[in-house]
C-alpha cells in the first residue's frame, strides 16, 4: 500500500476523511482532512472579500468535497482507502486538533 501524503484520502466508517502526513516503517500518521484544509489558508483581506457572508468552514469543505468527487470520477490518480484497509497494513496514529492536558498526545486506532 503506497499512500500519497496529503493527496490520497482515508475514510473511516463514520464518513470522516483523513490525509496521511507522515509514514515511518509500519506506522502512519493521519490528520482529519477537513481540519487540515481549514488550517492551510491564511485569513487576509482578499479571503474576506471572496468569502464574505459565507460560513467559515464552507470553503475548506468545498475543497474536500471537490477532491472526493475528482477521485471518485477517476479524474485523478489519487485514491480513497477505507480505514480498515489502512489499519491492516499500518499502525495508525490520528493526530488530534488539540491535546487535552489529561490525555495522550496522539490517539491510536489500532
Amino acid at each position: 500500500m503506497n499512500i500519497k501524503k496529503r493527496g490520497d484520502l482515508i475514510v473511516d466508517h463514520y464518513g470522516n476523511y483523513y490525509y496521511a502526513i507522515d509514514e515511518k516503517g509500519e506506522t502512519i500518521v493521519l490528520v482529519n482532512a477537513f481540519m487540515d484544509l481549514t488550517f492551510r489558508r491564511e485569513l487576509d483581506d482578499l479571503y474576506f472579500e471572496e468569502y464574505q457572508g459565507q460560513l467559515v468552514g464552507e470553503r475548506p469543505m468545498d475543497i474536500l468535497k471537490g477532491n472526493i468527487d475528482i477521485i471518485l470520477s477517476n479524474q485523478s490518480k489519487l485514491k480513497i482507502y477505507p480505514m480498515e484497509d489502512v489499519e491492516a497494513h499500518y499502525n495508525v496514529i490520528i493526530e488530534p486538533l488539540y491535546t487535552p492536558s489529561d490525555s495522550p498526545a496522539s490517539y491510536r486506532t489500532s
